[in-house]
């Protein structure tokens, strides 16, 4: 089982690696914001707290979505509700932000606490009431693993106990397919499941897979978080004033989208 182990841990690394690059979704237009503004600790604490969801997430998803979703499901509005107005409190709270010639120097980083305070708990709070976060790693998980399996790389089952639980999260939404949705379907999906993941217990799978993303996630937001302060003094004051406001903008269309999604969803 040590191939397996190594195998989640290189597709996990690289899964949370690669699907975290995409810089429209909220956690990374509030880094780049900040990353401009050279405040480098906040971003890396708030890449921890971003990473530290995502990690639940994607152990839901592979472990146990069919037994969880039905506890998440009901305060999707609520959170859609309290994520809007975050996003909305930190646009405007980026609106205010203005550099001048002093704090772009590439040299200089703003290491002072409480300016860079409230990262971690920011980056929590915003991948927490971000359900489309949720559905993403749905989706993502089951394509990965649909493809890992398909040219026969070993992850101890746990491309089975994924499937497994899309076919018992189909189930929930009823958004099913007739050779999915018959009750013998999951049932079928259990026989497959070797006796190694048995013995292993799938927890420990869907352990080392969660951290692994989660670990890779960090890395693309660490990474980019430093490119973007070290090479901020290349770019005109003026320049990085309105790519600030822009993303200021944007979050605060963001949170009036959600509260929009969330007053539609109390009304069906």
């Amino acid at each position: 089982m040590t191939i397996a182990f190594i195998n989640l841990i290189l597709i996990g690394f690289f899964a949370g690696f690669l699907f975290s690059i995409p810089v429209a979704g909220p956690i990374n237009i509030i880094i780049t914001s900040n990353a401009l503004g050279g405040r480098l600790r906040y971003c890396l604490r708030m890449a921890v707290g971003s990473s530290i969801i995502e990690f639940f997430y994607v152990m839901i998803i592979v472990y146990g979505i069919s037994a969880l979703y039905d506890l998440y499901q009901p305060l999707i509005p609520y959170l859609l509700l309290f994520g809007s107005v975050i996003l909305i409190l930190v646009g405007l709270r980026l609106l205010k932000m203005k550099l001048d010639f002093d704090n772009v120097d590439s040299e200089k980083v703003i290491s002072d606490k409480i300016k860079n305070k409230g990262g971690m708990r920011t980056g929590i709070f915003v991948n927490l009431t971000n359900p489309s976060l949720f559905l993403g790693w749905l989706t993502s998980t089951f394509i990965i693993f649909s493809f890992v399996s398909s040219i026969g790389i070993n992850t101890g089952g746990l491309d089975l106990l994924v499937n497994k639980n899309l076919s018992a999260f189909k189930e929930i939404t009823n958004d099913v397919k007739d050779e999915i949705s018959s009750p013998d379907s999951t049932a079928s999906v259990k026989e497959q499941i070797p006796s190694e993941v048995q013995n292993l217990h799938p927890l420990l799978l869907s352990s080392i897979y969660s951290v692994s993303v989660a670990f890779g996630s960090f890395a693309w937001l660490f990474l980019y978080s430093k490119n973007l302060v070290k090479y901020r003094n290349k770019f005109k004051i003026q320049f990085l004033n309105i790519t600030i406001k822009f993303l200021s903008y944007v979050l605060i269309a963001l949170g009036i989208y959600l509260i929009y999604k969330a007053v539609s969803t109390f009304l069906i």
